[in-house]
């Protein structure tokens, strides 16, 4: 019997595994008790990875059957085709869901590397020059030195520059050692503060909280994983795992550090906050008529400016949906817009004036997700 000619196909291809699980195995050997608790931990990671890919298909409208996903042990891979770039951005935001939930439910750590190139698979197995290329680049010690996804140039190559651009400025980083990757932190506070909070967490944003624990989810889970390397019988491989979680920690502070300064920035620009406000609600009131109005200021039009137009605009939504009990009339006039443009203008300066405020409580609940690195333990810093 002739076998069918078997090609290979090219698609974006990820290879992902738990950080550590390696010594939680190895520690398995002498107490039976963690054999229960590595199954737990695996058929939670499926079924965590599992009901992430399958939000985002639904959220996008993206045909699952584009997609496989399968597991072995602590590894897993997940491909797609890559038709437009609308396929690596669904891919990349599947995997920072996966890593939030991780962190968040199960106080683990992802590691991998997306690439694109050949792969064959179907229902039973799956090998090509692809999954090796992310493989050796998710294993390679100088480069994951510590638990991010890496992007390989084969996948940045696919994209144009205005794409790039537009990546660097919304999901992907790049460190001083020139590796790319997903900023996983950022992106998902943009997705919580700008109210997708209640999709991803089951939460109800209040005074910053689903946002901010976001931040103090992701400390709690790095001192857990601290606190098992200083505690481990080999000191050499405890001080080998810390050092990975050190430069997380940095990562966890820098996201933190380039939020607040946004905030800051943004305090000091009364102009802006004053044009944003009247553009936000220009945008409110024309979408209510049904009349057609370009916002001057949108994060989609200008991604270098993704921070601060995210941060702002979730604000002053803020602002208007629960305004202080003293502005509450102003606020009416805002929503229901029948009024002179005096009026009109004097509630604008009104609520306008309030935003230093409500960013200087965003600054403040920041703030107190930072990690003093320089510690013992990396506990919480005290500021």
């Amino acid at each position: 019997m002739k076998m069918n000619e078997i090609k290979y196909s090219k698609k974006i291809f990820a290879f992902l595994d738990i950080l550590g699980f390696e010594s939680i195995v190895n520690e398995s050997r002498s107490n039976p008790k963690l054999i229960s608790r590595i199954a737990n931990m695996l058929m939670r990671s499926k079924k965590i990875a599992l009901s992430s890919l399958h939000a985002k298909l639904k959220v996008l409208q993206v045909n699952p059957n584009q997609y496989l996903y399968r597991s072995f042990s602590d590894m897993s891979v997940i491909s797609g085709p890559y038709v437009s770039h609308d396929d690596m951005s669904f891919l990349s935001t599947w995997i920072m869901f996966y890593q939030y939930f991780m962190w968040k439910e199960e106080r683990t750590f992802i590691r991998g590397a997306i690439v694109y190139g050949d792969i064959y698979e179907d229902k039973d197995i799956v090998f090509g020059p692809a999954l090796i290329d992310a493989y050796h680049l998710e294993r390679c010690k100088t480069k994951a030195k510590w638990p991010r996804v890496l992007i390989d140039e084969s996948l940045l190559d696919k994209t144009t520059e205005t794409e790039r651009r537009r990546d660097f400025f919304e999901f992907i980083r790049q460190d001083d050692d020139n590796l790319v990757y997903l900023d996983y932190l950022r992106e998902l506070f943009h997705l919580l503060i700008l109210g997708e909070n209640k999709r991803i967490t089951g939460e109800k944003e209040k005074d910053y909280g689903p946002t901010t624990k976001l931040f103090e989810d992701h400390r709690e889970a790095i001192l857990t994983q601290v606190d098992n390397a200083l505690k481990g019988k080999n000191q050499d491989e405890g001080k080998k795992i810390l050092g990975k979680y050190v430069e997380l920690s940095k990562y966890h502070n820098s996201t933190i550090d380039r939020l607040r300064q946004v905030t800051k920035d943004l305090m000091n620009n009364n102009g802006l906050i004053r044009e944003f406000f009247d553009d936000q609600i220009k945008s409110s009131h024309a979408k209510k008529l049904g009349l057609k109005y370009e916002p001057k200021y949108s994060a989609e039009e200008h991604p270098e400016q993704a921070d601060m137009l995210n941060i702002l605009g979730a604000v002053i939504n803020r602002i208007i949906e629960n305004p202080p009990p003293d502005i509450l009339e102003t606020r009416s006039i805002m929503i229901i817009g029948q009024t002179d443009d005096v009026e009109f203008e004097r509630a604008i300066h009104t609520l306008s004036s309030e935003v230093p405020r409500e960013l200087l409580k965003l600054d403040e609940v920041l703030q107190e997700s930072m990690i003093d690195i320089n510690s013992f333990g990396l506990k919480k810093k005290r500021v």
